[in-house]
């Protein structure tokens, strides 16, 4: 059994997992542009070539806006409409089903029935579908065995 409340840093560390590799695709094509910009400007046509390595700049400047400023905002305003995430969840669990309890009610669902689970070093995201998830910080577990016995069952959602 595990219990917790979730914090803001708890959703914003759960929404850079979930985006995680959206952002590293980011960053690859802002690259990418970077490169092909200063190759064509280098090599074919000057302005051309600014205006493609411009546009992979400001996609690389976008997203550090993104990260570091809008979305902290943007999660500290959500954490703080979702007034459920000021009280304790609980979790229980067993090798068939994941029980949860909270102020707004209770839920049981097979591990199998979640699509995928998603793991850094401060908690867990498991998904129902691409864009929705449930997070459990690591924080909330009693010691390293029971994060890995979590583990073990969570890496088998969407595997059935």
């Amino acid at each position: 059994m595990i219990s917790g409340t979730i914090s803001a840093s708890d959703y914003l560390n759960a929404q850079r997992l979930h985006r995680a590799k959206s952002v590293r695709w980011y960053y690859a094509a802002s690259g990418f542009a970077v490169a092909a910009g200063v190759a064509t400007y280098f090599f074919y046509q000057q302005k051309l070539g600014f205006i493609i390595g411009c546009a992979g700049v400001g996609g690389l400047i976008g997203e550090l806006v993104m990260s570091l400023l809008y979305l902290p905002w943007k999660v500290r305003r959500l954490h703080q409409q979702q007034k459920d995430l000021a009280f304790p969840f609980t979790y229980t669990w067993d090798s068939e089903f994941l029980e949860a309890k909270g102020v707004s009610g209770q839920s049981k669902r097979q591990w199998s029935n979640y699509a995928k689970c998603k793991e850094n070093e401060n908690l867990f995201l498991l998904y129902h579908s691409d864009a929705l998830f449930e997070m459990f910080p690591k924080a909330w577990f009693q010691d390293q065995t029971q994060i890995a016995e979590f583990r073990s069952l969570a890496h088998l959602a969407g595997k059935t």
